[in-house]
């Protein structure tokens, strides 16, 4: 059995899952939505705020044990993505063209960022964490008490909130999360990741990707949503739903204090997706 909690800070709201995976199954074992005192300060100068160490203590105190790795998502402004065409094969070609990559997109010196990379078919999707991110993270992972961390980036948690479900398996979709710091997309083709961007939140940038989803070129059969939408048109060709994250997860075992959140289950999207990418990422 492995176990993880995902979590996602947004301005003043904390949102944790924690997780279960027994033998290909996931378990929801914990949700919680709650407004902090204060929120996190990503700057590694500063010292992490005592209250907000305590309130995420008491909140992390009152999950089933035991927790496992904290997975974090990180929302926008805290890592850069982008998508580039592969030019070589080989795996140690790969990364260095990745690096290559990234020190031509990148303001600050690739030495200052953990560099990854997600290679799909001809194309790969890199990601840039600054190191200064990290520890910030690592900081409130000690204060915690805690020792194993794991960091994911919104469009790929965004990403697999939906691999339980399954709903990524058939046809081109998309799936869009808005909160108060930062809105992203992802788009999918017969299970495949063929587009991701991140941006502030606003009315343009949805309904600019409420019209990529519609295109009559390649258009989406199907757009899920999760977060804070705001209440805007779509195009009327556009068939949306709720994000139905929880929809391939054993939601047995939830205690009867946390079943109301489940009436909101797509609030949860990233946290759940930053839980199950570190499930996922343990897959031998």
């Amino acid at each position: 059995m492995s176990t993880a909690t995902g979590i996602h800070i947004s301005g003043n709201t904390l949102r944790v899952v924690h997780l279960e995976k027994l033998d290909n199954a996931y378990y929801l074992r914990g949700l919680i939505n709650q407004r902090v005192s204060e929120a996190f300060d990503f700057d590694p100068e500063k010292e992490v705020s005592k209250s907000f160490v305590e309130e995420l203590g008491q909140a992390l105190e009152s999950l089933p044990k035991p927790i496992g790795t904290l997975s974090f998502c990180l929302s926008g402004g805290l890592y850069h993505i982008q998508k580039i065409p592969l030019e070589v094969a080989g795996e140690k070609d790969r990364r260095e063209q990745i690096f290559w990559e990234a020190s031509q997109a990148l303001i600050s010196p690739v030495d200052n960022s953990v560099i990854d990379f997600i290679a799909v078919g001809r194309v790969a999707f890199w990601t840039a964490v600054r190191n200064g991110v990290i520890d910030a993270h690592e900081t409130l992972c000690s204060a915690l008490g805690e020792t194993h961390l794991h960091l994911s980036v919104a469009p790929l948690a965004l990403f697999c909130a939906g691999l339980p479900a399954r709903v990524w398996e058939a046809g081109r979709k998309m799936a869009i999360h808005s909160d108060p710091d930062g809105s992203c997309y992802v788009a999918v083709e017969n299970g495949i990741l063929i587009g991701v961007e991140t941006t502030v939140p606003n009315s343009s940038s949805l309904q600019r990707w409420f019209s990529l989803a519609s295109s009559s070129h390649r258009p989406c059969k199907r757009v899920y949503l999760s977060g804070d939408i705001p209440a805007i048109d779509p195009p009327a060709s556009l068939s949306l739903e709720e994000y139905p994250i929880f929809l391939g997860i054993d939601t047995a075992q939830l205690p009867k204090r946390d079943r109301e959140e489940l009436g909101q289950a797509s609030r949860f999207a990233l946290a759940l997706g930053a839980g199950l990418h570190k499930l996922i990422s343990e897959t031998p």
